[in-house]
């Protein structure tokens, strides 16, 4: 029986693609310290690096099946993150030019098509709905890292709690939501629309 550790990185790779749950904890392992701090790199957010290095390792896993025929592990984990962490700043981008924009105009459903306008009420109500049914103290810490701005060390400061806390609730908080709208048939960030109630709700 081998011990923990004594697979070849090749050998793992045979046995994740086989669905061995085992191989892949331990791979997983070896690499969660080097994908995190890759990504945190790129996003500067620890909220978003943590939501993004269970992304990534979920992708390695769906597509285990290529495994076999990966020569560098390591690129390849790190390329999947890569592609996510700058996927990340995109949408923060797009985010922040229009929020831009609506502080010159405050947005307006009737600015937009006819099937647009529909689309921002729907998911504003949707929303807010999704937001007031959070439990209170993810609700509370939502709406201080959404609305108010503040970081998870100066909500944690705010609340008298450990910014591990404030993380750990922010997280399925936000998870809730993406749920709730996704459930309801949209996906997210998929148009402008969206892309503004996530900011302004």
């Amino acid at each position: 029986m081998s011990i923990p550790g004594s697979y070849t990185e090749k050998e793992l790779q045979l046995k994740i693609a086989e669905g061995d749950e085992a191989a892949f904890r331990e791979i997983f392992q070896r690499y969660v310290e080097l994908v995190r701090k890759n990504l945190y790199s790129v996003t500067k957010s620890d909220v978003a690096t943590d939501d993004l290095v269970q992304e990534t390792f979920l992708r390695i896993w769906l597509h285990r099946d290529k495994l076999p025929e990966i020569e560098r592990f390591r690129s390849w984990a790190l390329h999947i993150a890569y592609n996510l962490g700058f996927t990340y700043l995109r949408n923060i981008k797009m985010h922040q030019k229009l929020v831009g924009q609506l502080q010159v105009a405050a947005p307006d459903p009737v600015q937009f098509e006819p099937e647009q306008a529909t689309q921002f009420t729907m998911l504003s109500g949707l929303i807010k709905q999704t937001v007031e049914k959070l439990p209170g103290q993810q609700r509370k810490i939502y709406r201080l890292s959404r609305e108010s701005g503040l970081r998870p060390g100066e909500i944690a400061v705010k609340l008298g709690l450990s910014e591990s806390t404030v993380k750990n609730t922010l997280t399925p908080a936000l998870k809730n939501i993406r749920e709730a709208i996704s459930n309801a048939g949209y996906g997210l960030l998929v148009d402008a629309a969206i892309l503004l109630i996530i900011f302004f709700y």
